[in-house]
């Protein structure tokens, strides 16, 4: 992705370009920048290997890496899902936690009723669920209503309808709502309302269903949690327990689909914020619009929102190595000690791996389709003459042959027995996978390095980064930790306390420092500071 991106700044479209000539002005981008990247290590004096450099692009790395994979796959570590995703409409592409980063945005933040039309002997029909969220556009996706069973929930009469809402907050979202009259008519428990239907505000054919749910904490908003299974963890989980539908519509680059409407279809999801609000308003179950200063997930290289996306991807399993990964997490030494507890939370709350990928340039998925039955085949036989190939041609062959080319002979799918044809995973791995690989490709490759590794350095990012995927990587590869101690180290920062980034712009490059006073000066500071 940051390859890819840096191409397209300079004027390449790899929608109107072959798939070969692309991946070959990466290629040379790539090689350009390792380049410039040795002679700034070079000027600085410091020691490597230099001539024999590791790059993730290379033939044999790319070998191995496929090997890694294979051998997840054989273990039953990876699989195709739909799920909600970090989804960059920027890039088009999913995005895993480490190429998210969060700054903080102004958000319209509403509630709105939702009449009640089935009570099951409950309620009545006149009273309504109040919901409360921070991404409008999301309310058109809407399938359900969230409650915790255990909470105390009001059924409140005020100028503005009978409405329902956590017992704790009447007063103070009376308050918010403008209402005088306030009366509580009667206390419910959540568990109370589930199976209930209410209609949904925008098209009164759809039902809303009443959940039960230990995510709907009481801090924030309601209690009534505005559930859309297509567009975030929660809701997909609590709707894949009550068997809704994982309803996405909105499109790769974030656009809401036709079948919102036409009063919608075609808004980019931020401009979709204001045309669904003004509509509920209209509607007249619009209850408040505020707005507020919140925490939001942006695409790292584009620095533009993300929003979380339900789409079929490929996935590296984390529950089934979990227990496994903390007890290794223990077994390594960390330099700072915080190190462990930190990598021990991230791995102890983490989702399954999104692995996949949207783009052209980087390592394929070793996994073909049936055009018969349309499933996909995850084959070791396919993954180890994949693995071959691109030790001998490079990862290219994948787009340059046919798929017979990497299939053993008189293949057959072994989900319906045809061998009429098949088709190629178009999709390339995570970039973390390729970087995650290198204690397989590197060092259990070169005679004098050694797996597991004495050392990892890197910086702090690298917990959700290169640290982890390494560990993921080397665990469900069936081995333990590939490093015996981390080293993590902080960043040069501006006169304002930021880190230097390529991406920000802030950097003062060492090469300046160099030209102007000399290499000893600049090792001189780095030792001192």
């Amino acid at each position: 992705l940051p390859i890819e991106t840096a191409v397209t700044k300079l004027g390449y479209d790899r929608k109107k370009m072959g798939i070969a000539e692309f991946r070959k002005i990466c290629y040379d981008y790539a090689l350009k920048q390792v380049a410039n990247q040795k002679a700034g290590f070079l000027s600085l004096g410091s020691i490597g290997d230099y001539d024999h450099p590791y790059i993730t692009l290379q033939k044999g790395f790319e070998k191995h890496q496929i090997e890694i994979f294979g051998k997840m796959a054989m273990k039953g570590l990876i699989y195709k899902g739909l799920k909600p995703v970090y989804w960059s409409p920027s890039s088009e592409s999913a995005l895993a936690e480490a190429e998210v980063e969060y700054k903080d945005v102004k958000s319209p933040t509403i509630y709105v009723k939702f009449a009640v039309k089935d009570g099951k002997g409950v309620l009545d029909t006149d009273c309504n669920f109040v919901i409360w969220t921070t991404t409008p556009w999301t309310i058109p996706a809407n399938l359900g209503i969230s409650v915790n069973p255990d909470f105390d929930y009001s059924l409140v009469d005020t100028e503005k309808g009978k409405l329902i809402m956590l017992s704790s907050m009447v007063e103070e979202l009376c308050d918010k709502f403008e209402v005088e009259k306030r009366d509580v008519l009667k206390t419910f428990k959540g568990k109370e309302f589930e199976y209930i239907t209410c209609t949904h505000p925008l098209y009164p054919e759809r039902e809303s269903l009443l959940m039960c749910g230990d995510h709907v904490t009481a801090d924030a908003g309601t209690g009534c949690v505005h559930t859309a299974p297509g567009f975030g963890v929660d809701d997909f989980n609590i709707g894949m327990k009550y068997g809704l539908p994982v309803y996405c519509n909105v499109d790769a680059q974030g656009c809401m689909m036709d079948d919102v409407g036409e009063w919608l279809a075609g808004q980019y999801v931020e401009d979709a914020n204001k045309t669904v609000t003004q509509k509920l308003d209209e509607l007249g179950v619009l209850l408040k619009l505020q707005f507020i200063t919140h925490s939001y997930p942006h695409d790292w290289r584009t620095k533009k929102p993300i929003i979380f996306r339900a789409t079929t991807q490929w996935f590296a399993s984390i529950d089934q190595i979990r227990d496994e990964l903390l007890e290794q997490i223990h077994s390594v030494s960390w330099v700072p000690a915080w190190g462990e507890q930190r990598m021990h939370n991230m791995i102890a709350d983490r989702n399954d791996w999104c692995i996949s990928r949207q783009r052209k340039w980087g390592v394929p998925i070793p996994v073909v389709y049936c055009q018969d039955c349309g499933k996909e085949i995850i084959d070791n036989d396919i993954m180890m003459k994949v693995s071959k190939i691109f030790g001998e041609e490079g990862s290219d062959a994948w787009f340059a042959h046919d798929t017979e080319y990497f299939l053993p002979e008189g293949f057959k799918c072994p989900h319906c027995g045809s061998a009429k044809g098949f088709d190629k995973e178009k999709d390339i791995m995570d970039v973390w996978f390729d970087s995650g690989s290198s204690h397989a490709a590197v060092c259990a490759r070169r005679k004098y390095l050694k797996v597991p590794a004495d050392v990892y350095l890197e910086g702090a990012d690298q917990y959700r980064g290169w640290f982890q995927s390494s560990l993921l990587t080397s665990v469900a590869g069936g081995h333990g930790a590939p490093y015996k101690q981390i080293i993590t180290h902080g960043w040069t920062v501006d006169g304002e306390g930021k880190k230097m980034s390529k991406s920000l712009g802030n950097g003062i490059a060492p090469q300046e420092i160099i030209s102007k006073y000399g290499a000893d000066i600049l090792r001189l500071w780095v030792a001192s500071a």
